[in-house]
This record gives structure tokens, sequence and C-alpha cells, in this order.
């Protein structure tokens, strides 16, 4: 097995590289295909009243099937500790903190006891856990990453089953934050922007060479650490020529290409979804392009090219609004034409307007980069807060980028404004 971090071969049953030390993931071959049979129902209620995915201790004791810890054998092998203690899942791991929730589960920060490793551990919801797509859906994310060897993508450490039927992914803990974060405070420079979606066009380009697209970039999928991995022969990462080293997380919606998209599975996160997955047209790499450009747009501008007042317009303008360069939303916006041609390229409607690969895109980002002076280290001037709707299902803005005049050819034109947008 590859190492992700320093590409050492291991063999497939090493933990961590022996070259740099790095934690490796599991290999493909080792996790099952089908996945389990729901559990009963009385363990699903006993999640549910654990807090459905809240406090650590009661989702250990539920997990195990009981209302007060025990000992013995927990769900998935022996329950280590005294009787005080809630138990280990799958007898390894210790429940710490959650870190974090959202429709269909949580992730939990937890510690591998025999060896003091910290790691983070997914875990479905009580509702998810009786949804048997959603149960084959967890696994499939599972067999993705390990599928996966890039260093901008997340290690999967291990996908387990509970002896009471509750599956859970143990995942590399990553000590950083998600692009979201910093977009809530203000558009990025311009050169950042560029450092940060090559790295994510890096690991798409990895997955799409596996035959996987994500369907979900969106700035909460991308994690900005503060370094890069320190690897034995390289020079040693530094605190500022190595900021925003990137990591592309929660593949969950991700899917095989190949046959299209059904109307009834459109997944995605509205701001970012492609015109062929709205139209149910066949669904390749390029759709994470698509979403690549979106968030170019919103990280750099502000504003996406077409924003609308609520959820069904942003999706109707993603299938057949005009599609505008920075400048032609406002005449103040001087950013490179390389750039402006990407942009635009990257969100056309037809996949065959768009680059033809991830590599190609990163390519072309790192050659813009490494142009001395091209590229603005400082915000855009004029540039619009990025807006997150929520879901673009939010009160229309008093003022936008989109309500100005501009310069095209001569002749004067009015963008129209959200509330003109229906």
């Amino acid at each position: 097995m590859d190492c992700s971090t320093c590409f050492y071969p291991n063999d497939d049953e090493a933990r961590f590289c022996v070259r740099c030390a790095a934690a490796l993931g599991v290999a493909v071959s080792r996790l099952p295909t089908e996945p389990p049979e729901a559990p009963s129902p009385a363990v699903a209620e006993l999640i549910a009243g654990s807090g459905d995915l809240g406090a650590p201790q009661a989702l250990a004791q539920a997990l195990q099937g009981t209302t007060t810890p025990s000992r013995g054998r927990g769900l998935g092998g022996a329950f280590g500790g005294a009787s005080h203690e809630p138990p280990l899942l799958g007898g390894r791991y210790r429940l710490l903190t959650c870190l974090g929730s959202g429709g269909f589960g949580a992730v939990y920060e937890a510690e591998e006891v025999a060896l003091g490793l910290r790691v983070a551990i997914k875990l479905l919801n009580r509702t998810a856990l009786q949804d048997p797509r959603m149960r084959q859906r967890f696994l499939q994310e599972a067999r993705m990453i390990a599928e996966l060897r890039s260093p901008h993508v997340v290690v999967l450490h291990d996908y387990s089953v509970t002896e009471h039927g509750v599956p859970y992914l143990v995942m590399e803990l990553l000590a950083g934050k998600p692009l979201s974060h910093d977009m809530l405070i203000g558009v990025l420079s311009a050169r950042r922007s560029v450092h940060i979606m090559a790295q994510v066009c890096g690991a798409l380009g990895d997955a799409h060479a596996c035959g996987i697209v994500h369907r979900d970039i969106k700035p909460d999928n991308i994690l900005l650490l503060a370094h890069a991995p320190f690897v034995p022969g390289l020079p040693s990462p530094s605190a500022g020529g190595d900021r925003d080293f990137v990591k592309v997380v929660d593949f969950g919606v991700a899917r095989w290409c190949g046959s299209s998209t059904r109307a009834s599975d459109i997944l995605g996160t509205p701001a970012y979804i492609s015109p062929e997955t709205l139209a149910d047209e066949p669904v390749d790499g390029r759709s994470d392009l698509y979403a690549v450009g979106m968030l170019l747009w919103q990280m750099i501008v502000g504003e996406l090219p077409f924003p609308s007042k609520n959820q069904a317009l942003m999706m109707k303008s993603h299938l057949d609004a005009p599609r505008y360069r920075p400048r032609e939303i406002n005449s103040r916006y001087r950013l490179p034409d390389e750039l402006e041609d990407l942009m635009v390229a990257l969100i056309a409607r037809a996949p065959s307007d768009r680059p033809s690969s991830a590599y190609a895109v990163r390519a072309q980002l790192y050659d813009l980069l490494a142009r001395p002076g091209l590229l603005p280290d400082k915000q855009l001037r004029g540039a619009a807060r990025p807006d997150f709707g929520p879901h673009w299902d939010g009160p229309a803005r008093t003022t936008s980028p989109h309500q100005r005049e501009v310069d095209q050819n001569a002749i004067t034109v009015k963008m129209p404004t959200r509330r003109d947008a229906s």
C-alpha cells in the first residue's frame, strides 16, 4: 500500500508508513461489499435516548445495547476499563468529543486506546440507520475513500460494524478549519483562492482517475490545515509558506461516474450543483469542476455569477442564466484575463464546454501562481461579503454588485438584482 503522504510502498497490513510514520489507510480489499442489516429497534431507541448522537458517554452505552455501563464484551469486542467507564467502541475506541453533526449523523473525536492515536469516528443517526440506502451509501463512502491515495483526501483507517449492527468509519483526525470559516469573514485574495483550489483540483483529479465524482464540493467540505505534512527528505514545512494545505472531506454523496443521476436522487448544495445533475443528464468529473468554478467566484468576488433569492431560482439559473465575466458584473474588478477565462469556462452550462479534467485545471491554476505579480495578494476591491443563504433561501440584499451599471460594448446595461430575478 502506497503512503498517501510520501508515496512510499508499504505492506497492505501495515498501520504506519515505514518511511514517514504517517498513519496508513485501510486497503479496499479488506472492506465488505454489502452493508449490514438495520440494527434492532431496541438499539435504535437507545441511540435516540442517548441524545441521538449527542454526549459521547451516553452514546457509547447505547452502542453497547445497554442504558448503563457494564463489564464484559461490548458491541464490537471486549469492553475495557472499570465498571464506571463507558465501553470502548469495537473494543478499541474511546469516544471523547462530538466534533459536529448533520442530517444523517455525527463525527466524534476518539482515541484508539492501545496506541494512543487520536482519530475521527463517523456514525449514522437513528433515522439513517433504518434506511437501507443510507447504510449502502455509508459503506460506499468508506470504499471510495479507501480507493483513493491522495495527500489531499482524508485517510480512512477502518470501517467496522458493531455486533448490534451499527456501522462506523474511523478516519484521520484533521487539525484544521473549513474554508467556510474564512469565507464568512470576507472574500479571499485571488492568489490565496487559486492556491486553495489548485489543491482541491488535485484531490478531484485523483478521485476522477478512480472513477469517483464527489458531487458536493462546497466550503464546508474543504478543510484548511496550517501546514503540509512532514515528509523525511523534503524541506520542513514553514509556518507561513505552507499555509492552507487542503484536505477534501465528506464523500457521503459521491458516486461512481457512468449512469445519469435520477431525478429522485438529486443530491448536493443548491449554490454549487451542476446543471447536468439538475437536468438528469450523465454526470462525470466535469460536474465537480462546475462547483470549483462557482467556488472560485464566491471566494474572489463574493457573489456567485447569478444569485437568486431562493433555491428554486438559484437552480433555474444554473440551467439557463447567461454567464458573465467578473468585470461585466462590476467594472471595477481587476483580474487577469486568463483567470477570468477559466472562471467562465468552469461554469459553462454544457460539460463539453468546460475544461477536460481536474488535472488540467490544476495545471492552469499553478501556472497562474508561478507568474510573479499576476495574481493580487489583496482582496478584490469592491467585492461583496460571500453570501451563504442559507442555501440562497434568505431575504434579498438591499444592494448587490449585480445592481450596478456596467459598460458592455459601449452600451450601459443594468444587471438584474436579486429582487428582479423572479
